[in-house]
């Protein structure tokens, strides 16, 4: 969402500061009586009818623990999310979400991946999904029995 240009702003400003109620401004400018409001209110408090910081990037909670991170994980390269999210609730004293936990991990280049074996392996559900082997024919011309299941 992109904040409104400086010159309604002021316009809002200069109808509030001649004695128009924040409705009849609102009304005036096709704006909502809580936007006049805010306008006016920050305009009382600093002098100044620009627009606030809008969004911006958060810092990681665990950014000052990287070092502390990447020794447990050297120490235990099998921890899970949930085991290392335990570790930081109750070593760090800092709450955090998998999710922000899982970015955190990727950033600094220590995401879990499986083994060349496990990555050949076929799981068990999709064997007994396959289809059902043809025995040979044992005589010309007849058809071929199924191996049941």
């Amino acid at each position: 969402m992109k904040a409104y240009g400086m010159e309604l702003r002021e316009r809002v400003l200069h109808a509030r500061a001649h004695g128009q109620s924040a409705q009849a401004v609102a009304r005036q400018f096709s704006l909502s009586k809580r936007s006049v409001e805010r306008y006016w209110k920050r305009y009382q408090e600093t002098g100044e009818a620009a627009a606030g910081k809008m969004g911006g990037h958060r810092r990681s909670k665990l950014a000052p623990h990287d070092a502390t991170l990447r020794e447990w994980i050297g120490q235990r390269p099998d921890l899970t999310l949930g085991e290392l999210q335990q570790r930081c609730r109750a070593q760090l004293q800092v709450r955090l979400g998998t999710t922000a936990l899982w970015h955190r991990l990727e950033r600094l280049g220590l995401s879990y991946k499986k083994n060349a074996a496990r990555r050949r392996a076929t799981p068990a559900r999709a064997a007994s999904r396959a289809r059902p082997l043809v025995a040979a024919a044992g005589a010309v011309g007849r058809p071929a029995a199924r191996v049941p299941r």
